[in-house]
């Protein structure tokens, strides 16, 4: 049997099992349209492997086959870099990648029907694919950057030299001019050795990296608190301990809080519990466009949340509070205009010189005690007694 149609059928059988593969990672893990598109872009490659391999069997139609060859290159490559973006939130640009894609296979076929040179045919296939990779390439160098996503270093590694062997291939290419020179046959080896390698490579960290994405959504979801979508206790105390650390090695200031809703049993026995949920997740709205980005916020349990705010002294962190103790009413109000919403809060600041997370919390909450055996509505520093805030008068 020609060795031409074994290495042709294992590469077409290998395309359509990382096809198969990428429909059930599809499937399986949530149905991300990128996995659909990268699903099938490998059955594009497989087709393309096919046509390959009846071009070997039936010479007597190289044009049409090569033509569709031609086109399911271009498609399979295209979708490749548009499942990229797509995982990454960035613009897919459909429109700009049919324009390019559509005028390249119109060149491609111009080259393969009227010019003596099929190697134009055969560059601009090649350099349409490789720039299909460096987009490819450059979304996960934005993923990266923004830190939104599961890390693509290797991924993106991988891309950039595929991308820049393609390129080379691709000015081979255009050196070509018959198949029996020996500029084709060096193209030609090189063509059946990278091509697949890099294909095969491209399909291995897509699924990796949608195993990753899973794994990443899975973190997130059991640090995050499902009512209020903030952190929640476990979230919160492991992405709280960096900044401490950090604050204890640079002696800079550290800001711990502890909030509570005021009579927040009465509201649900009121009003029921629906409308308390309600409250809880405005005031978790209300506080989280109050404090900055690098600030922590998580919900202890039940009405009780806390706060870490880096880099900030006890004066200021009171007067972050103070901001949101004021604007409280008129945030959460609309949902319980006849009762009276308040907060209670407790601050302390870390002691540098080797305090603990847990003891700056701890102090923070017997001062959230104190402001609550004060009257409620108010902000107590800790190891302060002296109230921060001036209280309006204490819901009945």
């Amino acid at each position: 049997m020609n060795p031409a149609v074994i290495i042709l059928f294992g590469l077409m059988a290998t395309s359509l099992l990382l096809c198969i593969a990428l429909a059930v990672a599809w499937r399986t893990f949530g149905r991300e349209r990128h996995a659909a598109l990268w699903a099938f872009a490998f059955g594009l490659s497989s087709a393309t492997w096919t046509l390959n391999l009846l071009d070997v069997w039936t010479p007597q139609a190289d044009t049409p086959i090569t033509l569709l060859s031609v086109i399911t290159s271009i498609s399979s490559f295209a979708l490749i870099a548009l499942g990229f973006r797509r995982r990454v939130g960035l613009p897919e640009r459909r429109d700009l990648m049919i324009a390019i894609g559509g005028a390249t296979i119109l060149f491609a076929a111009w080259a393969v029907l009227y010019s003596s040179n099929a190697g134009i045919a055969r560059a601009l296939v090649v350099f349409f694919c490789s720039g299909m990779l460096i987009v490819s390439a450059r979304s996960l160098h934005a993923e990266r950057q923004g830190s939104q996503r599961a890390s693509g270093g290797a991924a993106f590694w991988m891309l950039t030299l595929f991308a820049a062997f393609m390129l080379g291939l691709g000015i081979l290419a255009l050196c070509t001019s018959t198949t029996n020179d020996l500029t084709y046959q060096l193209y030609h080896q090189l063509l059946l050795m990278g091509l697949p390698t890099g294909l095969f490579g491209v399909g291995l960290f897509a699924m990796f990296l949608l195993a990753a994405d899973l794994a990443e959504a899975m973190r997130q979801v059991a640090a995050c608190d499902p009512l209020t979508a903030i952190l929640n206790r476990r979230g919160f105390e492991q992405a709280a301990l960096p900044l401490v650390a950090q604050s204890q090695r640079y002696g800079r200031p550290l800001a711990v809080v502890i909030a509570d809703l005021d009579r927040f049993k009465t509201i649900n026995d009121r009003f029921g519990h629906g409308v308390g949920d309600a409250v809880l997740q405005c005031f978790a709205e209300h506080v989280g466009g109050a404090i900055r980005q690098c600030d922590l916020f998580g919900r202890l349990g039940g009405e009780e949340f806390v706060l870490v705010l880096p880099d900030t002294d006890a004066a200021e962190a009171i007067e972050v509070m103070e901001r949101v103790r004021q604007g409280l009413a008129a945030a959460v109000g609309d949902l319980v205009p006849s009762a009276g919403i308040s907060a209670s809060f407790g601050v302390a600041m870390l002691d540098v010189r080797g305090d603990a997370l847990a003891e700056a919390m701890q102090r923070a909450d017997h001062a959230l005690y104190r402001s609550k055996m004060d009257g409620r509505d108010r902000i107590t520093l800790a190891d302060d007694p002296v109230v921060a805030a001036v209280p309006r008068k204490a819901a009945a």
